[in-house]
């Protein structure tokens, strides 16, 4: 059963550099780079951190899963993911359901079959 992709509609990108604040065993705030983006928070390939949290920092495997609001964007990536555009949304609710048809295909067809006859 295959689930359909979310849709990212944080102010976060894959490839941000971000600051996160410390937890846990850390001992002081920490800096890298988003590679995953959840509903509420992100995971952080941890790139930038003070000595004293190298314990830390190997044992999490240079990885970390911070909320969103408690991480702080330093530099955006030069390539964003695309975004849902309104633009999108609008379009969707415009279009007739299948089976009905338009008054002007309605009188076409009805001057195909007179044609015929």
């Amino acid at each position: 059963m295959a689930k359909e992709p979310i849709e990212n509609t944080s102010e976060f990108d894959i490839g941000d550099y971000v600051s996160g604040k410390k937890f846990a065993n850390f001992e002081h705030d920490f800096s890298g780079i988003v590679e995953k983006i959840y509903e509420h928070s992100i995971m952080i390939s941890i790139t930038d951190f003070d000595p004293e949290d190298t314990a830390t920092v190997n044992e999490y495997n240079q990885r970390a899963v911070v909320r969103m609001s408690d991480a702080q964007i330093l530099k955006k990536t030069d390539n964003p993911a695309p975004r849902p555009s309104d633009d999108e949304d609008d379009e969707e609710e415009e279009e007739a359901p299948a089976g009905i048809l338009d008054e002007d295909e309605d009188d076409d067809e009805e001057t195909e079959t007179e044609e015929e006859n």
